[in-house]
């Protein structure tokens, strides 16, 4: 099992080389839009160094295990495969809002044709609401990891996180489907050798996408009879994932509020406030990886080992938390935009 992780590191550390090499021939570079801060030529499809590796290797895992895990994880990995596409293509030829939302739209209904639902949200069973609530579920994080990618090894860095936490989780609820979070984290580990600041490759939407994708369904995978931890484990995903997806939930009602689509770009999310405020992008991704990793610690303690409604109890406090995270963030980019504004610097504002 142990390969599987070991060989998807070491293949995304040989291949992103060569990906950089041919991007540099071709010309492929990461365009510039309102939402991107980064400036110069970067080379972009630096998922090509780890979600093709992914989708082999976990395939070949899958095919070992006994009964029909192969056959039940099969829908997952081809629906993982469509968004990966179109966050390709969309990276060379820039796709439709409608066009993007309905790819997104299909492979999310993918999961749930074949059984793969939210069950239970700790004392919450959303019954025959489970289907629906899956369906957003996977379209939101699907489109709050593209959002959050927005600073160099911002995206990955806390999917690698995510990751850790989720296969641990899934390692000591004895799930057989432990190894794939730890592997696709070892491919992001090996992409961020070369995209760490200053990046020398993005992952693209095609990564992005991927990951929110992948984030958003492992959780769905069928758990041990008799664990105690699928009680909390969506619970779980929901907090460690909570910075992505209150930046979208804060751009959705930016966005409506001022009338706009949701799919306009703006340089207001989370790491833009804090470019606002001063911090670099080094200091960027150093500060929220350090509240990443206090989430994803307390939340693992809550749904692993304290369990129950005290562990449900305790992650609503940490998204609680989070929330409040949010709130002052946003206000201290407003003091900071309005003293600007005060010595003549204009700068953006909401």
């Amino acid at each position: 099992m142990v390969i599987y992780i070991i060989a998807s590191f070491g293949v995304s550390a040989v291949i992103i080389p060569l990906v950089i090499l041919l991007c540099k021939k071709r010309g492929w570079y990461d365009s510039t839009n309102g939402r991107k801060v980064h400036s110069g030529s970067v080379p972009r499809l630096g998922s090509f160094g780890f979600v093709p590796v992914f989708l082999v290797l976990s395939s070949m895992y899958a095919a070992e295990l006994p009964g029909k895990s192969w056959a039940e994880y099969l829908p997952l990995s081809g629906a993982g495969l469509i968004v990966f596409l179109m966050g390709v293509v969309d990276d060379f030829y820039e796709l439709s809002a409608k066009i993007k939302l309905l790819i997104q739209c299909i492979a999310g209904a993918i999961p749930i044709l074949f059984k793969f639902s939210i069950s239970r949200i700790g004392p919450i069973e959303p019954g025959f609401l489970g289907p629906i609530l899956t369906f957003i579920w996977i379209i939101g994080v699907i489109n709050a990891f593209n959002l959050i990618d927005g600073v160099d090894a911002l995206c990955g860095s806390l999917s690698l996180c995510i990751l850790v936490t989720l296969g641990t989780a899934l390692l000591i609820a004895g799930s057989e489907y432990w190894v794939l979070p730890f592997m696709l984290g070892a491919g992001i580990l090996g992409f961020l050798l070369y995209n760490k600041p200053k990046a020398k490759i993005f992952m693209g939407d095609g990564g992005s996408q991927f990951l929110g994708f992948s984030i958003a369904v492992l959780p769905l995978c069928p758990f041990p009879a008799g664990s105690g931890i699928e009680y909390n484990m969506f619970a779980l995903v929901i907090v460690i994932a909570s910075m992505p997806i209150l930046d979208t939930f804060a751009a959705i009602w930016r966005r409506s509020r001022e009338r706009r689509s949701f799919f306009t770009p703006d340089k207001l999310h989370l790491h833009h406030k804090l470019i606002n405020m001063g911090y670099t992008t080094k200091s960027i991704l150093g500060f929220l990886l350090i509240i990443q990793a206090g989430m994803c610690g307390v939340s693992l303690l809550a749904a692993v080992w304290i369990k129950g409604n005290k562990g449900f109890a305790i992650l609503c406090g940490a998204f609680g938390a989070m929330l409040v995270f949010f709130t002052i963030i946003h206000y201290t980019n407003h003091a900071f935009l309005r003293g600007k504004e005060k010595n003549g610097n204009i700068g953006d504002s909401e």
